[in-house]
């Protein structure tokens, strides 16, 4: 997605900020979003009788019906072509699957057997993920400061979670496993669909993805009755289906197509940070120095990469004005 301009072989200086600018502001709001989605799941798990595989079909069917809405009125004809092509119904049907359903069912899985700060820092491993898997399969070798960044980010997240110490993160057997699978399908849903996203249109893509994902969630647990939720649980859980799914993991998308993949997942680490905030906002939590140390090891690491990023790429953009100087 070509969000600045070229002339002359060179990039606008103004549109190519702009558009740096405005990845790290969605990426940004994702992260907080999903934040409020966490906090709004534990609440929904502990005063009703909702589990996360009915709340997980809740968000993505939600999710992708409004999408599909929205392209329908839009009146854009790729959201029908998209089924025109086998191997494209195969890729739509994969990222529903291990990306869409695998990233929301897992989490809330994870967080049901334990909770939102440590399904999250247990997800939050998917950075790494990322990493590994440029360095391997891409054969690119991570800059110093975005590997730096990773190891503070990474580290923020711990300190959050646990204060510094491994005998707070004995937790059960199946929220460990849920969280890591969670990492894996989030590692997927960052890197797979781009192409996806280019022939179809992201919110064709997530949307059909979604739908897909609530129909095959549906179907293989034999989910077919909910139980009776008080107003303030159905708003709760149309609030993680609409903050927590429709808008963030919509947008992302356009984040990773503008960031990448490895910076965009360390811009959204401030996810962890906005949670404990709500939580101090909403339930007067108390944070200790370990919880201040945490944040300022995330929000550092997100300011070491955007300082960096923007001094690197504004120097390649002089290097190419001075080669290609306007005609």
């Amino acid at each position: 997605m070509a969000l600045y301009k070229i002339r002359g072989g060179a990039m606008s200086n103004t549109n190519f900020f702009r558009s740096q600018k405005f990845g790290i502001l969605l990426v940004l709001s994702c992260g907080i979003m999903w934040g409020i989605s966490g906090v709004l799941g534990q609440y929904v798990f502990q005063n009703s009788d909702i589990n996360a595989t009915q709340l997980s079909i809740i968000r993505q069917f939600v999710s992708g019906v409004v999408l599909l809405v929205i392209s329908a009125f839009t009146k854009d004809k790729r959201a029908l072509s998209i089924w025109t092509k086998p191997k494209s119904v195969i890729s739509v049907i994969f990222f529903a699957l291990a990306g869409v359903m695998g990233v929301q069912f897992t989490y809330f899985a994870s967080i049901e057997h334990s909770n939102a700060a440590t399904g999250t820092v247990i997800q939050f491993t998917y950075i790494i993920m990322l990493l590994l898997y440029t360095s391997i399969f891409m054969h690119k070798k991570p800059k110093s400061y975005e590997a730096g960044a990773v190891i503070c980010a990474f580290a923020g997240i711990f300190l959050i979670a646990t204060h510094g110490s491994l005998s707070s993160l004995a937790i059960s057997r199946p929220a460990l496993i849920w969280g890591l699978m969670s990492a894996v399908c989030f590692t997927i849903y960052c890197l797979f669909p781009q192409k996806l996203y280019n022939t179809y249109g992201l919110v064709n893509v997530i949307g059909w993805s979604s739908l897909i994902a609530a129909i095959f969630l549906t179907i293989v647990t034999g989910t077919y009755s909910y139980p009776h939720m008080k107003p303030s649980i159905f708003a709760a859980s149309m609030a993680v289906a609409i903050v927590g799914s429709l808008i963030p993991f919509t947008i992302y998308g356009i984040g990773i197509g503008i960031l990448g993949s490895v910076k965009a997942s360390l811009f959204v680490t401030v996810e962890p940070v906005s949670s404990a905030l709500l939580t101090w906002i909403f339930l007067g939590t108390r944070f200790t120095g370990m919880d201040i140390a945490g944040f300022l090891l995330i929000l550092g690491s997100i300011q070491i990469v955007a300082i960096m990023t923007f001094k690197n790429e504004k120097k390649l953009i002089k290097a190419e004005q001075t080669s290609y100087p306007p005609q």
